[in-house]
């Protein structure tokens, strides 16, 4: 090992000084986040406002000079400018940014929009109170997927298996809806 090290350039001892702690610290990043988890990606994306500060974070030093260090020993090796390498290390800082940015999207309270629901039709599947009563539940299907929600009506009851309309989406993200089947009046 110390025949291997002294046979290496200055610039080489400097990389292969970086490769390796740097290595050892992106694995173990990798697996805290994996199996701890963490808020740390949320903090690391700044506010998105102009601020600087989403570029300087430890996530991205150990990710540069990750980048760099193993893209400057292979530019060493194919005898090109050690430039690369420091393109390289950018290059690894700009990616991360665009993952952290992608699962910050993930990481929404699950992409419904409950806005889309209105309009649409849906099967009663706990009976709703009438006038306010109280909440039921509705079967709906948007956004691609079906979905049991939350809903209430300002007419009279709704039992299972009816067919109503949703007209609005309450403050409280619960459906308001109205009844599609219409009765039959009996005249004595």
């Amino acid at each position: 090992m110390q025949e291997w090290w002294n046979t290496l350039t200055a610039v080489q001892q400097l990389l292969w000084g970086l490769a390796i702690p740097f290595t050892f610290l992106f694995l173990l990043q990798m697996l805290v986040a994996l199996f701890i988890g963490g808020d740390e990606g949320e903090s690391d994306a700044g506010n998105g406002e102009g601020s600087y500060s989403m570029f300087f974070t430890l996530r991205n030093a150990i990710v540069f000079f990750l980048g760099f260090s193993w893209g400057g020993l292979a530019c060493l090796e194919a005898e090109i400018s050690l430039v690369w390498g420091v393109l390289i290390g950018l290059f690894m800082v700009a990616l991360n940014l665009l993952l952290l940015k992608g699962l910050a999207t993930l990481n929404e309270s699950g992409n419904l929009n409950l806005e889309n629901t209105v309009g649409k039709e849906a099967i009663v599947s706990i009976s709703i109170p009438g006038q306010f009563g109280g909440c039921g539940k509705v079967s709906i299907s948007f956004q691609g997927r079906l979905e049991e929600l939350e809903a209430m009506t300002e007419g009279e009851k709704m039992i299972r298996g009816q067919t109503v309309k949703v007209l609005r989406v309450s403050n409280n993200n619960q459906l308001i809806v109205k009844s599609l089947e219409i009765s039959i009046l009996k005249k004595d």
